[in-house]
């Protein structure tokens, strides 16, 4: 009897332990990736490791079938490490206005290496009714 709550407890601990810790999935440079809200990804380069996290989506874009008067454009910030070199708060866009000077790509230099952080896509495209957890498609070359 002794030994099956010693078990359970270990069990509860180890479960509690894991569901706590924040997983990321591992991807190439140059391979699609999609995030939510507070996920990461590590992507492995010859030369440094490099940790992606999406920090939040402000999606404002038109809802299909409604008619607005602005498109709008949907914001992904994200933090962003490359060895040991941090970039917090970078955001891309996909509809973004030329005024606001943010656009589906953004370049990050470390060292003498440039890396092209890019948009593909956010889904799922908004609709008029419902609530849905957008997902941000990315590419880091």
């Amino acid at each position: 009897m002794k030994n099956l709550l010693i078990i359970s407890l270990f069990f509860c601990f180890v479960t509690i332990g894991c569901a706590n810790k924040e997983i990321a999935a591992s991807k190439k440079l140059g391979e699609n990736f999609q995030l939510k809200a507070n996920e990461t990804v590590n992507l492995s380069d010859n030369s440094s490791l490099i940790t992606v996290k999406l920090i939040n989506i402000q999606d404002s874009r038109c809802p299909k079938n409604v008619q607005c008067i602005r498109a709008g454009e949907a914001i992904v910030m994200l933090d962003l490490q490359i060895g040991s070199e941090k970039f917090n708060g970078l955001k891309v866009c996909i509809g973004c206005e030329k005024e606001m000077d943010i656009t589906e790509l953004t370049e990050i230099k470390v060292n003498t290496k440039t890396y092209i952080l890019k948009l593909n896509s956010v889904d799922p495209y908004p609709q008029s009714t419902g609530l849905s957890s957008p997902t941000a498609t990315l590419v880091i070359n």
